[in-house]
């Protein structure tokens, strides 16, 4: 349904509604509306219109006596209707380039963690970025024992960034082992991920064309799955998740945001995130029950992707808040944000220009 297929009163009525309804979350009746209306309508007049604006499923009435709230059929109408609006931001928000740009000197990791922590600073509710699996190079790989059981697996990328991971080993594993262990993944890597690379060496070792030792085998094996087991398909950042419980009103609003929080520890959510944004070219909004992962948590997701010089989404970024937030200013705010972060991953400069 578009909003023009409503008549002006009916428009009005409406949208007086919601806006009450993100302003305080609670219902409004004819007799409140009325007071506060601009124009002279009567009670009488005002719940007919309602009326058939809960028949229309845009409001519905949470207690038979009560007001009305609109539904999520009716806030997706309220929010498509703002999608064709250019909203400003203010100049506090245009701040956020300089503090990103110098999150972005620190490397990825840094920035992004940053984005997480300036949406929630800026919406007042929770912030998330999401990315998908690391895909970067291998430059060399080391093994170190450290104990008669355990060793080191030492990772570099192709960025210098080192990680390292600790696996079990036999007892009794010669130190020769584990140079041999390294030196034929070195000689292999090219270029490639821990993926590719695992794939590739365990294709050797099971068609009995590595040319090394059983335990250096034994022991590549365990260093290469603990490395790609211990890379989930994406990540997820979130900050400010406190701010959701600030509009928690009554014990069932706990429950939901508990479950909420469950949701947010789940990593179907990261990866099913980046399948909602993979052919976005712009901010998505999803209300309550429309995203399945979101249904029974009260909660609406506002959420952008980020994409790379090929326009592939390498990752998003978003806000999550009540299904009463500000949609307004927090639309532009996501898309500004996104904007500005797929700039500097890219590499590209950024202009001081409002948008």
């Amino acid at each position: 349904m578009e909003i023009g297929l409503l008549n002006e009163r009916k428009k009005s009525v409406f949208n007086e509604i919601v806006n009450s309804y993100l302003n305080d979350g609670s219902p409004i009746g004819s007799k409140t509306l009325s007071s506060k209306s601009k124009e002279t309508v009567s009670s009488s007049s005002l719940r007919n219109i309602m009326a058939e604006l809960e028949e229309m499923g845009l409001l519905y009435s949470p207690h038979v006596s009560s007001g009305r709230l609109p539904t999520e059929r009716g806030l997706r109408l309220y929010v498509n209707n703002l999608l064709g609006v250019e909203i400003k931001i203010n100049d506090d928000e245009e701040n956020l380039i300089k503090e990103l740009q110098n999150a972005g000197l620190r490397g990825p990791k840094e920035l992004l963690s940053e984005v997480s922590s300036s949406l929630s600073g800026m919406s007042s509710h929770a912030g998330i970025v999401v990315t998908p699996r690391s895909e970067n190079t291998i430059k060399h790989i080391e093994f170190v024992r450290i104990s008669k059981f355990r060793a080191l697996v030492v990772l570099v990328d192709k960025n210098g960034s080192v990680e390292n991971r600790i696996i079990d080993i036999d007892e009794g594993t010669p130190n020769l082992i584990f140079e041999m262990a390294g030196n034929y993944l070195n000689s292999r890597i090219k270029g490639q991920n821990i993926q590719e690379l695992r794939i590739k060496i365990n294709e050797e070792i099971k068609t009995k064309k590595a040319e090394i030792d059983n335990l250096a085998a034994s022991l590549i094996e365990r260093g290469l799955a603990v490395w790609a087991n211990d890379q989930p398909d994406s990540s997820l950042i979130v900050r400010g998740q406190d701010k959701l419980l600030e509009d928690v009103h009554a014990i069932e609003d706990l429950e939901r945001i508990k479950s909420l929080f469950n949701t947010l520890g789940n990593q179907e959510l990261s990866i099913k995130l980046l399948e909602d944004v993979s052919f976005a070219s712009g901010v998505k909004i999803f209300i309550g029950s429309e995203n399945k992962l979101f249904i029974g948590t009260g909660c609406s997701l506002i959420i952008a992707p980020l994409q790379n010089n090929e326009n592939t989404v390498i990752g998003a970024i978003g806000v999550i808040g009540p299904k009463r937030m500000n949609y307004s200013k927090i639309i532009p705010i996501v898309d500004y944000t996104s904007q500005i972060v797929t700039k500097i991953l890219n590499g590209e400069q950024i202009s001081k220009e409002k948008k």
